[in-house]
């Protein structure tokens, strides 16, 4: 059997995998916690850009400062992760994200709103490293996909927060009170969960010397989920805006828009193990693309709720396994252990995620919010570019393996 990360791929004992089941219900809480902590916040931006007083373009320029930590944060994540250890990497390093995001409700100016969003992001890489990587050491364990399952749960998390700032919102609760009062709340909850994850496989490679550029090899897997990333924040950090003050819609409704898309990305996520098993990835990435690239045309040219509704799901069905099929790819990819390919392509896909919507701000100051999601169109057809170039290439899988 091909050693392919670095760890080999043997088939796990019972006992193995009695305790990968268990750890594979604990990491799926970990990525629902760390989304449900985050989504906290997305709905309620357009409070706080009225609070602040703040118009597209400054609040697009606070947008950059996360990207920028986010940025710096890749770079010390891998010896902070190698330190650790992914378990107490995922248990700490979520706590402490969740934490942070307490900082946007207490901005008073532009500034403290964008120092706030740096320390976030600064915070973030080691967490988006710590728990890929964490999921595909149990994925090895199990001998099956569940990628896309953990980041399903991710999207489910991101539903939950949407409807429970929508909720709060509704009742009149402010943005301080709620996330003074939630994001500890969660950040206990990430620690019980964290703690409960299995042991980490022995290291056979050194990852203190911190982050790399990706390999020539790893460059197309890193190109790959960047039109999926850039639509998807876009429609984090945008879309309660357009709802909200394009379309007219209620601090409710705004909150319902996005949890639907968070809901279709979700299920998109729970069902796309299996479907990407029956169709194999390269026909399930060419046919995302596609449903992403409708779906954010039709959401940006929306002439009402029940047509932004339905370019929602299609967003998030568009959207939902480009991600996890990178991230299994990635982890897969010969050469070096599974952490260094995982914190490359994090590290190209979170820059695009976190620095597209400053861009698509400051775009639409200049053309409008629903021209500028407009022009994400061409961006979700990456996926199909790459395939049908035939530089994407499927590497042999845990199950295939096994």
């Amino acid at each position: 059997m091909a050693d392919q990360t670095g760890g080999g791929r043997s088939r796990a004992t019972a006992e193995d995998q009695a305790q990968a089941q268990s750890a594979l219900r604990m990491i799926k809480l970990v990525f629902l916690i760390n989304s449900m902590g985050l989504a906290l916040w997305f709905p309620r931006i357009p409070e706080v850009k009225a609070a602040l007083d703040l118009d597209l373009f400054i609040l697009s320029l606070c947008f950059f400062a996360m990207p920028v930590g986010v940025i710096l944060g890749f770079f010390l994540a891998p010896p902070i992760v190698a330190r650790l250890g992914l378990r107490r990497a995922c248990t700490w390093g979520n706590a402490a994200f969740l934490v942070s995001f307490v900082g946007p409700a207490l901005a008073w100016n532009a500034p403290t709103l964008a120092g706030t969003l740096f320390f976030a992001g600064l915070i973030v890489a080691t967490i988006e490293v710590a728990m890929n990587a964490k999921a595909s050491q149990i994925e090895t364990t199990l001998g099956r996909r569940i990628m896309s399952r953990c980041h399903g749960f991710w999207s489910i998390g991101s539903m939950l927060g949407a409807l429970v700032a929508g909720g709060c919102a509704h009742l009149g609760i402010d943005f301080r009170t709620q996330q003074v009062i939630a994001e500890p709340l969660l950040a206990l909850a990430a620690i019980w969960a964290g703690l409960r994850l299995d042991a980490d496989a022995p290291q056979e490679e050194d990852l203190s010397h911190g982050f790399t550029l990706p390999t020539r090899a790893l460059a197309a897997l890193c190109m790959l989920p960047l039109g999926a990333l850039l639509i998807e924040g876009a429609m984090m950090e945008w879309s309660a805006i357009l709802t909200r003050e394009t379309l007219l819609a209620s601090p409710l409704m705004t909150s319902i828009c996005f949890a639907t898309f968070a809901m279709a990305m979700a299920i998109g996520r729970l069902s796309g193990d299996w479907i990407t098993d029956m169709f194999g990835p390269l026909r399930v990435l060419v046919a995302s693309a596609l449903f992403a690239a409708v779906g954010i045309l039709a959401f940006g040219l929306s002439n009402g709720i029940p047509m932004a509704l339905a370019a929602s799901v299609l967003v998030g069905f568009g959207i939902s396994n480009i991600y996890p099929i990178t991230m299994s790819l990635a982890a897969v990819m010969p050469g070096q252990r599974a952490e260094k390919n995982v914190a490359a392509v994090a590290f190209c896909a979170f820059s695009v995620f976190l620095f597209g919507p400053p861009f698509i701000g400051t775009t639409a100051h200049l053309i409008g919010l629903p021209f500028a999601l407009a022009l994400l169109t061409p961006f979700g057809l990456i996926p199909l570019a790459l395939v049908m170039s035939g530089k994407v290439q499927p590497h042999p899988t845990p199950a295939q393996e096994a």
